[in-house]
């Protein structure tokens, strides 16, 4: 009983392993096979960045550098936005304020709390639609929207190529893949760089996935979708954009490079289990259909590698397989290939960490992320982020934000759903 029952285990992990690099992979060449697509067109929209800065930026010099000098043919801004000036103690304003110059089209946006504000939303999203009124107000309506994350550094090119697909008319949202520069050979880096690198994976596999650290959407789908509503009432930006597009039935076009680079900040084990578990957070809030499949793979890839590892270790010990060879061969094959295709990830990447961490980082994702999924799950509907607690209902309607035991009242709000039709 125990043979048929590992066999069974190891063949379902080894199948949704398989799907998985399917989709992805069929993704993947797609996605390599736009590199041909012909020139750019005559006329470039009109397009604005928004930036969100918060806290000690270190690279912060880079990513004003990058996004100023973009090889973009059409006209572009670009809006830093802080929810505080440099007055009030804000870190990324006081240096932000030495690089930028009068007159530029570099421009800082204060956004203000949004405790402060009364509003129900997650700070970011906070930040991002108070830029964009501020954008209007100044320069009038712009065509596309761009977003970058303010920790990150971005290619010359990285403008040009996310509105090129959306100017084609290939999709109306674009997005790109990301990957972090090695620092130094700590697993933990390592296993930072595989879990990011999946992520980007899964805008291939996932229908309308979009990575709110660089993307970009026509202003008037914006718009049309109700997106400022939406985020109006949400703890987070990117997962709801995607659950609009993918409800809408409208393609995000996977922009063919790594246009966007970033370090790992995370300094412990217990940090990167919080982080991976606010990700997976998002995903069972916004996209309750792909948690439940992410927690069957992360329990199936966990018990697989167990049993390889534990047939493995009894023919060491005892001289023997335990029970039936045949049981011990599938389950030692399917967990040697699901570490492997871990592995795998790291020649997919521009920069490349040293064998040996990503070797120790693939040995241990699965564990990590079934840590982190029981995380997200022990947070039930309650997410704190810095200095906010956020509560929010079944439909991930934001209910109440927590701000040092002010708390900001549960308001009658539209279910994201409505908001966006």
């Amino acid at each position: 009983m125990f043979a048929w029952v590992t066999i069974a285990i190891a063949l379902l992990a080894l199948a949704l392993n398989a799907h998985f690099w399917f989709r992805a992979m069929r993704g993947w060449f797609a996605w390599r096979r736009l590199l041909r697509r012909p020139p750019g067109p005559e006329r470039w929209p009109q397009a604005h960045v928004l930036v969100c800065l918060k806290g000690d930026l270190p690279r912060l010099p880079e990513t004003v550098a990058a996004l100023r000098q973009q090889e973009y043919a059409g006209p572009y801004r670009v809006s830093f936005v802080t929810e505080a000036t440099s007055e009030d103690g804000e870190d990324a304003a006081c240096q932000l304020a030495p690089l930028l110059v009068e007159g530029d089209h570099l421009e800082h946006v204060v956004s203000g709390r949004v405790v402060a504000a009364g509003e129900r939303c997650a700070q970011k999203n906070w930040n991002l639609l108070q830029g964009m009124r501020t954008a209007r107000e100044r320069h009038g309506a712009p065509e596309v929207w761009a977003f970058c994350d303010g920790d990150l550094v971005v290619q010359s090119n990285w403008l040009a190529e996310m509105v090129r697909p959306i100017v084609a008319g290939e999709s109306e949202a674009s997005t790109t893949f990301h990957y972090l520069e090695p620092s130094g050979s700590r697993v933990l880096h390592a296993l930072h760089g595989v879990a990011e690198t999946c992520q980007s994976l899964a805008s291939l596999v996932v229908r309308g996935a979009a990575w709110g650290g660089s993307m970009a959407i026509r202003a008037d789908a914006f718009e049309r979708l109700g997106l400022e509503r939406v985020w109006r009432r949400t703890v987070v930006d990117d997962m709801t954009l995607s659950r609009v597009l993918a409800n809408s039935r409208l393609r995000v076009a996977a922009v063919p490079r790594f246009l966007v680079n970033g370090r790992s900040e995370i300094d412990s084990w217990r940090g990167f289990v919080k982080w991976l578990g606010r990700q997976y957070f998002f995903v069972k809030v916004y996209l309750p259909t792909h948690y439940r499949i992410l927690w069957t793979k992360t329990c199936l890839d966990v018990a697989t590698i167990w049993l390889g590892t534990f047939h493995v270790a009894h023919r060491l010990w005892r001289g023997t397989w335990f029970q039936d060879p045949l049981a011990a061969a599938v389950a030692i094959g399917s967990a040697v290939a699901i570490v492997s295709g871990i592995s795998l990830f790291r020649y997919l990447l521009p920069a490349r960490p040293p064998i040996h961490s990503w070797m120790g980082a693939s040995l241990l994702a699965p564990g990590i992320s079934l840590l982190a999924c029981a995380d997200s799950t022990l947070r039930r509907r309650k997410l704190q982020w810095r200095d906010l607690t956020y509560i929010v209902d079944r439909q991930g309607t934001v209910a109440h934000v927590v701000h040092q035991g002010v708390v900001v009242p549960e308001e009658v709000g539209v279910p994201v759903e409505e908001a966006a039709v």
